[in-house]
């Protein structure tokens, strides 16, 4: 007989002579129960879903507790919490920006990773500096029997890949690049800004973790752009990395040690030939390290989690006429700022009858260099396995969540500013219908303090600043306050809290993959409790109170179907989501005057309503397959509504049109 030996995580099955029956030996911890649901995507089921063009992090937004973004744009915003709010870590490393020009696609090609999980709220103590919710990526492991080279062509951009053995490890590299300035150039003036971005990565994998310990140094990065013949604003990041895993029978070590930059700069050309430059770079690091040990009774964890960075001072140059350099000048900035935050956690999960019960508490301190306070976060999961099939899982805990850099920039911040917190209570009920199909019900509420709102600064004769209700504004800013980084004066004067029910049915077996979610929710937020300015009296207007939150939608319904035939995968996907809350404007005529108001979150949009189609066409060949796909969005040309704004030319509100019919084509080269 055969002797196999499945090392979870690695490539290869190896087989080794032996006598007597055969065994399997499985490496990896078993599944840790003891958490709140996570909701998971593979590689594969990422390509089912319609209307996520293969991008790993679009398709998240199918999943429960997930907001609809305006005009099918990334993010992630989790129960009402802002996109700020969430962490995204790729292999243990923070990631600071995950869509190119805040949604247009992930900053990660879908084809390297093994899978996503993400947590909407109530993960344990080993993860902080968030508020909202964690989404971890895992690449998956090169395979190392020989080289192989795939990539994907479509409408947007182009990428490549490549993976095989090295060193007695492996490698797996890629790149991507879009091209849409360049097909749009021709069509537009000299003067239309267009986007283009560039991502990159570079994963290895050396050793086995149970002998010399397994070493996966890695480094991606991400560059978007967007340029016209005057102006050009450039974001980019990099991270490098040197993950480390080992692990002495019950015993598991893992060690993140990682690097990066963060760059944005913005560039305009003036009259004469002058051109402006601004730019202002963020260089982060930190290590995570963890330790587990397994017992008969459950387990003990713990770890430490450093990260800082220094925010370099603003960097803005004139240069003159080439050749002529006499109108040179700099007007550097003198404010930088300089951090480390140092996190110590431990957990012990104790499991009775079996592993039937089990309760994991969890403790997690904190040190915020920006702010120069200490933070402690009790946390506490409970799972009861009250058949074979049916688990109720509780969590509760208490998250904070520090201020950006920019945030107390002692020129245009709040050097004051401190961090915000949210406690989160979440209860669930799973269960497993087969080992293809699954549902799930989870309740939860959340109510965050100290939230950091605009205010006036707090100087003489400093006026509050002006509100926007509702409308698009609020929306991008939301999306891309985190990726821009402008310093923004901020009072801890905000309070948010969200509440609602999440459900989800998934099943995957064979051809059929089908996915069901539905969240009901309500998200409010409550302004500045000493008022907000009106621009028509000139006067502070009282307290609002709670008002819904941009993003909050009451009702988001998805559901997708994909059944694979011979060669063909068809899929489809429905959804329908309320309408984002907004502030009707109303022109009332007094003295003869017109006066145009608003009334706060007093309106609802349309509901929003979207069929998407896809359509896979594989050709096996030698080396591997070809696929083929149509990735039709609201192939029903549905006339949604995405915003309202007040029309001065006919004296009413006027819808802002979603996007039409939308066709995307691409080609797929997938090696065996």
């Amino acid at each position: 007989m055969a002797r196999i030996t499945v090392r979870k995580g690695m490539p290869s099955v190896q087989l080794d002579k032996a006598q007597g029956a055969e065994v399997i030996e499985v490496f990896g911890r078993a599944p840790e129960e003891t958490k709140p649901l996570s909701y998971q995507l593979t590689a594969d089921e990422i390509r089912s879903i319609p209307g996520a063009m293969n991008d790993v992090l679009r398709a998240a937004q199918i999943l429960p507790g997930v907001a609809r973004i305006p005009y099918a744009f990334g993010g992630l915003v989790l129960r009402g919490t802002s996109p700020r709010d969430t962490e995204i870590y790729l292999d243990g490393v923070e990631v600071p920006i995950a869509f190119h020009f805040g949604g247009v696609t992930s900053f990660y090609p879908s084809s390297m990773l093994s899978d996503l999980n993400l947590v909407a709220g109530g993960f344990d103590a080993s993860y902080g500096r968030a508020q909202g919710g964690l989404v971890t990526l895992t690449t998956r492991e090169p395979r190392t029997d020989r080289w192989r080279v795939g990539g994907e062509v479509g409408l947007l951009d182009s990428g490549a890949y490549a993976e095989g053995p090295l060193w007695g490890g492996g490698v797996l590299v890629g790149v991507r690049r879009s091209y849409f300035d360049t097909v749009a150039q021709p069509f537009v003036s000299a003067d239309t800004p267009l986007p283009a971005y560039w991502d990159f990565q570079l994963r290895t994998s050396f050793g086995d973790p149970r002998e010399e310990g397994r070493i996966t140094p890695m480094i991606f990065g991400s560059i978007d752009r967007v340029a016209s013949d005057t102006i050009s604003v450039t974001s980019a990041f990099v991270r490098v990395a040197v993950p480390y895993l080992r692990q002495w029978g019950p015993t598991t070590l893992r060690v993140t040690p990682w690097l990066g930059v963060n760059q944005l700069s913005f560039e305009e050309a003036e009259g004469g030939g002058e051109t402006d430059t601004f730019s202002r770079p963020t260089y982060p690091g930190g290590v995570r390290a963890d330790l587990t040990r397994d017992y008969s009774f459950g387990h003990l964890a713990g770890g430490l989690d450093l990260s800082g960075g220094h925010l370099a001072h603003t960097q803005v140059n004139v240069t003159g006429i080439a050749g002529d350099h006499t109108n040179d000048s700099s007007m550097d900035g003198s404010t930088t700022a300089t951090w480390v935050d140092v996190a110590a956690w431990g957990e012990a999960r104790i499991k009775l009858d079996g592993d039937r019960f089990a309760i994991k508490p969890g403790l997690r301190i904190e040190r915020f260099g920006l702010t120069d306070e200490l933070v402690i976060d009790p946390r506490l999961n409970i799972h009861q396995q009250l058949s074979d099939t049916v688990t109720i899982r509780q969590a509760i805990g208490r998250y904070h969540q520090p201020p950006t850099p920019a945030d107390v920039d002692p020129l245009s911040g709040n050097p004051a500013l401190k961090s915000s917190y949210t406690d989160q209570l979440s209860l669930g009920v799973d269960k497993v219908f087969a080992p293809t199909t699954m549902a799930s019900v989870t309740g939860y509420f959340d109510y965050g303090r100290n939230l950091g709102v605009r205010v006036a600064p707090n100087v003489p004769g400093a006026q509050p600043p002006e509100p926007e209700y509702g409308g698009l504004g609020p929306t991008f800013e939301l999306l891309l306050e985190k990726q821009l980084g402008f310093p923004i004066y901020r009072g801890n004067v905000g309070r948010a809290r969200s509440y609602g029910i999440e459900v989800l049915i998934k099943h995957n077996a064979g051809p059929l993959f089908a996915m069901l979610s539905y969240t009901l929710s309500k998200s409010e937020r409550t302004d500045d409790p000493a008022g907000v300015p009106n621009a028509l009296t000139g006067k502070i207007d009282p307290y609002l109170g709670w008002r819904p939150f941009e993003l909050d939608q009451t009702h988001n319904f998805n559901a997708a179907v994909g059944y694979r035939w011979t060669n063909w995968q068809l899929g489809a996907r429905l959804q329908v989501v309320s309408g984002n809350p907004y502030s009707p404007n109303v022109l009332t005529i007094r003295n003869g005057q017109a006066i145009l108001s608003q009334d706060p979150w007093a309106g609802n949009l349309p509901t929003f309503i979207s069929l998407d189609l896809r359509a896979d066409r594989r050709w096996h060949r030698c080396w591997g397959d070809i696929d083929l796909f149509f990735d039709i969005q609201n192939a029903t040309n549905h006339s949604n509504v995405e915003g309202r704004d007040f029309d001065s030319s006919v004296g009413m509100d006027t819808d802002t049109p979603g996007l039409p019919i939308i066709p995307f084509i691409g080609v797929e080269f997938i090696p065996k």
